[in-house]
């Protein structure tokens, strides 16, 4: 959806992506991450979601404990749930992570139907206030993926009764965060699974408990209760995973041969509770399986949720066939990766791999729990949707199916397994906003991208970064302190001037906005006024700050006695050159606004220790060498290298080697 796309990349506006199974959620997520500008997150409620989105968890990225919250500064029996109190001392994160969060622009969370209201409510803690913004989320863009009609949330008794005191559902849409926020429901309309017009209606009934409008009939036309497959491949959709692992077990217990078995290998951080598959596969000749990755190489053999029976095994070799065509193919390993977020040196977001699991991408597929079939497409399935189906398990495991004819019912589909929850149906219809898209666009777009200018020319900044900088200066005794002086008194007085005049750029933008809203102003004479003040306050940035203080610090810079002055000044140079390179990628709905002909060497040299020093001077001050390697990005064997530099004895002193 283009207009869709357009809305997230040009608007600041949140947005809630759902749509029925099969609607193709998956593919925007991974089209739309590929094409925007915006410095983005991917994350999920639970580990596996979390690396098939490629993204992380929002408990490790946050830094949340896996306890109930309820937001309130009132005690609460701390073995049920923590208030907001209990909740901010996990909010003390390092300074790589505190810079990670200040420059994400958008936050995307997939599987957002498992997610709880609770949960959204300690990220918006933590963001407001590491971000030092009190907007929603600190001012943070939100894309919420999911489909509430599928898998709910998972909430313990003991949890849902302090929950409930609190929040009236415990989908994501109720947390307090969003009563602040302008969240707007965008529902992909065209199933591209199921084709069938009868089938797709039955399916929408379903979805949405109409009884009314559900042919039972024709719906349970499917009910087989002694069927059992004989030559094509069925699979078995299970509410829990020991019926699942019985019924897969069992099958593969018939089966005559020896079995095989294929151990993961697994590199790095990857908790045993992420694993996307079997940590040992045990697989025999005649083995159904089912794929659960689609396939990477071009020929596009096979997609997450294919079935397929093992031909042949061996130690290092695993065959198998598709039953529609006869094809054999070779089963190749399969890499799922572990992924940290980052910043690199221009401040954009970065994904660091921290572990591995490689396994190949099957399973034993006689029978697979709903949980663990959502996403996925069969041809065939067995489904016995008794009363153990939980809240929207029936409307998830009949569409897994590509038709009607290829479902069996083990027992007959009754009203009292198919509901809805009302409240899921009110808050789409609420914000449902299908028909305003481009409305929304062009009301939205101009407001947030001038916003976004002001924000990045925004000047105040500096009277404050010069009056932390003259308190580290005034007792260093620095050799020229004339130069120091009269430097103090330029900064001073400049950061003074060019805050009034980004003062007043702001009040003639919003002027030159209004006027162009009633059509007294051509976007042009905007776009002209926004190029000229970036020009402006980059040309002045550069030489009234940075290059006179890089000028200074390449004076004082290894003299003796400066050490907290010289950190000062570089971490100010530092600060000075990242303003300057957001000026020169200041963009106005897609029009750069630098001119490039006014572009000046704003690098900040800096002559760097040697790196085993460096090593060795994390470790004088106290951190252990795991640390130093995970902080380094170097090996735990290279950092014990360069700490036997400072002497093997003492080495072997500190690790009583």
């Amino acid at each position: 959806m283009e207009a869709l796309v357009e809305l997230l990349e040009h608007t600041s506006r949140s947005v809630f992506l759902t749509g029925k199974a099969g609607t193709g959620k998956t593919t925007f997520l991974n089209d739309f991450v590929k094409k925007t500008r915006k410095k983005h997150i991917i994350v999920a409620p639970t580990g596996i979601a979390a690396i098939n989105a490629g993204g992380v968890t929002i408990h490790s990225l946050f830094g949340i404990p896996l306890r109930t919250f309820v937001p309130t500064s009132e005690p609460v029996d701390p073995n049920v749930a923590m208030n907001i109190n209990e909740l901010f001392p996990h909010f003390k994160y390092r300074k790589d992570k505190l810079d990670l969060f200040r420059e994400i622009e958008l936050i995307i969370i997939d599987e957002v139907s498992m997610l709880r209201a609770d949960l959204l409510d300690m990220m918006d803690h933590s963001l407001r206030r590491v971000r030092r913004n009190q907007l929603p989320f600190g001012g943070a863009q939100l894309l919420l993926i999911g489909d509430l009609y599928q898998l709910p949330p998972v909430v313990r008794e003991d949890s849902e009764r302090i929950l409930s005191k609190f929040y009236p559902t415990p989908f994501f849409f109720s947390a307090k965060a969003l009563q602040g926020l302008p969240l707007v429901t965008v529902e992909l309309m065209k199933v591209y699974r199921q084709e069938n017009k009868e089938f797709l209606e039955i399916l929408n009934a379903v979805r949405h408990a109409d009884i009314r409008n559900l042919d039972f009939e024709k719906l349970n036309s499917r009910y087989q209760p002694d069927f059992e497959p004989e030559y094509e491949a069925y699979i078995h959709l299970c509410s829990h995973n020991r019926i699942a692992d019985h019924i897969n077990q069992k099958k593969l217990r018939e089966l005559s041969g020896s079995s095989h078995f294929y151990q993961a290998t697994v590199i790095g951080e990857f908790k045993e509770t992420q694993y996307p598959n079997d940590e040992i596969l045990e697989l025999k000749e005649g083995t159904q399986i089912m794929f659960i990755r689609n396939d990477s190489s071009p020929e596009k053999k096979f997609y997450n949720g294919k079935l397929a029976t093992i031909s042949h095994v061996e130690e290092d070799l695993i065959k198998a066939v598709f039953e529609e065509t006869g094809t054999e193919i070779t089963v190749t390993k399969e890499v799922w990766e572990q992924k940290r977020y980052s910043l690199d040196a221009e401040k954009n977001i970065k994904t660091d791999i921290i572990g591995s699991f490689e396994q190949y991408p099957i399973r034993l597929a006689w029978a697979v729990t709903i949980h663990k079939s959502q996403g996925l497409t069969f041809d065939r399935v067995i489904i016995d949707a008794g009363r153990s189906f939980a809240s929207g398990q029936v409307y998830v495991a009949l569409s897994r199916c590509r038709t009607l004819e290829g479902i069996i019912l083990k027992s007959k589909i009754t009203p009292d397994v198919i509901f809805c929850d009302q409240r899921i149906e009110h808050f789409q219809q609420s914000t449902n906003a299908n028909g305003i898209l481009e409305q929304l666009i062009e009301q939205e777009k101009y407001d947030h991208s001038l916003h976004k200018v002001q924000m990045t020319a925004y000047a105040g900044w500096l009277k404050e970064a010069v009056s932390h900088w003259k308190i580290s200066a005034m007792p260093a005794e620095v050799p020229d302190q004339k130069k120091l002086k009269m430097l103090l008194q330029n900064f001073e007085k400049e950061s003074e001037r060019l805050d009034n005049i980004a003062r007043k750029f702001r009040i003639i933008i919003q002027q030159m906005s209004r006027n162009f809203a009633v059509g007294e102003e051509q976007w042009s004479e905007i776009e002209d006024k926004c190029k000229g003040a970036v020009n402006f306050f980059y040309k002045n940035t550069v030489d009234y700050f940075f290059l006179p203080l890089k000028d200074f610090y390449s004076e004082t810079s290894g003299t003796k006695g400066l050490k907290t002055f010289n950190e000062e000044t570089r971490t100010f140079l530092y600060d000075l050159a990242d303003y300057i390179d957001r000026l020169k990628d200041c963009f106005l709905l897609g029009i750069p606004l630098f001119d490039k002909t006014n572009e000046r060497d704003t690098s900040v040299i800096i002559v760097k220790k040697p790196t085993h020093l460096v090593t060795f001077q994390l470790f004088d001050e106290g951190m252990p060498p795991f640390e130093i390697a995970e902080k380094r990005n170097i090996t735990l064997a290279t950092v014990y290298r360069h700490l036997t530099k400072m002497g093997l004895t003492e080495v072997e002193k500190t690790f009583k080697m």
